[in-house]
């Protein structure tokens, strides 16, 4: 009797080839493919999330000199405050949104022309583009404020086109015992991005040249520059086509991940997949995540400033520590995910709906906790801040790995459709937190706090009900043969499998230990 875990069309038994040693990791392609994924997609998130950061380093400050004129002290206006601009908080607001605007125009379709174009060459045209946009920014500053408005918006569509890349990039790349690793550098990169926007826009702000704000964007636009030069020597779209690639790891990609032809993707079954729960599960699954992050990141400058009562100079570094919290959770749990598929019969249905659960319900707790904290508690309600977001991470070895296992042929498609629903929702929700804040009390925050249980716990829900592991009928390849090679110690045996629709509900010729039982 075949012990079986579920949804591979194609996983061999592991051999002693197969073995991965943590030197193998380390000098491997695949490996040197998603870290350079995370250092790009790590430095564009500087740029784009830089306008919070600008609008308070922009504002003039209170600059006047004393002269002697005639006898009298007369108190003159700095020259120097040219550097600097003042718009309202309507107009503040309007600009961080720009963002979101082209991010919620273009994803859908980015994410529809992922499985079909060169994605290296499309993430390194979209960060060129997001690269000049920024640089000419700060002298746009002085024209208009709808001019920069427009340039958010350009950044927001470049934008766009990065993450459902990064993510079909990293789905040909990952073997299934690393999936959950590998998937994650995205939104690890997401974390370190904002983390080193945190802290060094603030150190940028002071230099004493132009009022230092537009050297966030020189800055920020030169680092994604270098990374470019990098992202062109080290990355390639797939495994089969790396120069440096060895046959032992090749074979190891290929043979640990789904079947799909060479053919770039030609025909998108719409109406199956809108129809498929599967992907309803994962796609509520982004936006869950989505509205937690506005609430919970975008806005916590707010509650740090009103509730905890912390200086304004410090605010960005405790914004920041908070991104730690979430970086270190996204890795110790991608990792943990991997483990306990390798160690364990869990399903990767199962598994997925594990770690979104943990995440979720398991960081409920602690935001009841933060928001009964005051201004006398500072150092815990940033311990929890950091521990909240550590656990809640886990979700990322659940939804965000997910495209990669119902639909890998789709992985980007599904991402760019999630973000676009993601980045609407999520634009309503600092309305929805700033409509119940409106004197920024403790209380008025603790409300805030149970609207993100209540999202957690619904969201919960439909992950579990509607969310699998299966590749999907309308997502395999139909180009693929029905051959099943299943490799055994070192040799290579075929087997006629027929792959009709119950192959895709079975589960893979292996167990959790990636071995074979009778």
């Amino acid at each position: 009797m075949w012990n079986m875990k579920e949804n591979q069309n194609l996983l061999p038994v592991e051999s002693k080839e197969d073995y991965i040693t943590v030197k193998d990791k380390i000098t491997s392609c695949r490996w040197l493919v998603g870290v350079v994924v995370c250092l790009q997609m790590s430095c564009t998130m500087m740029l784009r999330m830089n306008m919070t950061m600008v609008a308070v380093c922009m504002k003039p400050p209170n600059m006047t000199v004393t002269v002697v004129q005639n006898g009298t002290n007369v108190t003159m206006r700095d020259d120097y405050l040219d550097n600097y601009v003042s718009w309202d908080s309507t107009m503040e607001g309007l600009l961080i949104a720009g963002y979101y605007i082209g991010l919620a125009l273009v994803s859908l379709p980015f994410g529809a022309i992922s499985g079909k174009v060169n994605v290296k060459v499309m993430m390194m045209g979209l960060t060129a583009l997001m690269v000049l946009t920024s640089v000419v920014t700060p002298t746009l500053t002085f024209v208009s404020p709808y001019v920069v408005l427009a340039t958010r918006i350009i950044v927001g569509i470049t934008a766009g086109g990065l993450e459902p890349g990064a993510t079909q990039l990293l789905s040909d790349w990952a073997p299934l015992p690393e999936r959950a690793q590998m998937m994650v550098l995205v939104e690890t990169a997401n974390s370190i991005g904002a983390i080193f926007n945190f802290l060094l826009s603030g150190l940028i702000c002071s230099i004493p040249v132009l009022g230092g704000w537009p050297f966030i964007y020189y800055i920020f636009g030169g680092v994604n520059l270098l990374s470019l030069v990098i992202w062109g020597f080290c990355v390639y779209n797939k495994p089969s086509v790396h120069p440096r690639i060895t046959a032992k790891e090749l074979n190891l990609i290929q043979n640990h991940r789904d079947k799909r032809s060479t053919s770039r993707v030609s025909h998108i079954p719409w109406m199956q997949m809108w129809t498929s729960s599967a992907f309803w599960g994962c796609v509520l699954g982004f936006i869950t995540s989505g509205i937690i992050f506005m609430i919970m990141a975008i806005c916590l400058p707010l509650y740090i400033e009103q509730v905890l009562k912390f200086d304004p100079t410090i605010n960005g570094a405790v914004s920041a520590l908070v991104f730690v919290g979430r970086m270190a959770g996204a890795i110790v749990f991608g990792y943990v995910a991997d483990f306990v598929f390798s160690k364990t019969r869990l399903s990767i249905g199962q598994l997925r709906k594990l770690f979104q659960v943990t995440g979720l319900l398991g960081s409920v707790p602690v935001v009841i906790w933060l928001g009964y904290l005051r201004e006398d508690k500072q150092i815990l309600a940033v311990a929890l801040m950091a521990l909240y977001w550590f656990i809640v991470s886990a979700m990322n070895s659940g939804f965000r790995v997910n495209p990669a296992d119902i639909a890998p042929r789709f992985a980007g498609l599904i991402n760019g459709i999630s973000i676009t629903l993601t980045a609407v929702l999520s634009a309503i929700a600092p309305l929805i937190v700033a409509a119940i804040t409106p004197n920024g009390s403790a209380e008025e925050w603790q409300v805030v706090f149970y609207g993100v249980v209540g999202v957690s716990v619904i969201g919960s829900i439909m992950f579990v009900l509607l969310a699998s592991g299966d590749e999907q009928e309308w997502a395999k390849d139909p180009a693929l043969t029905s051959d099943v090679v299943v490799m055994v110690s070192n040799k290579t045996d075929v087997s006629k499998y027929r792959q009709g629709k119950s192959d895709s509900e079975s589960t893979p010729l292996i167990n959790g230990n990636s071995r074979l039982h009778t």
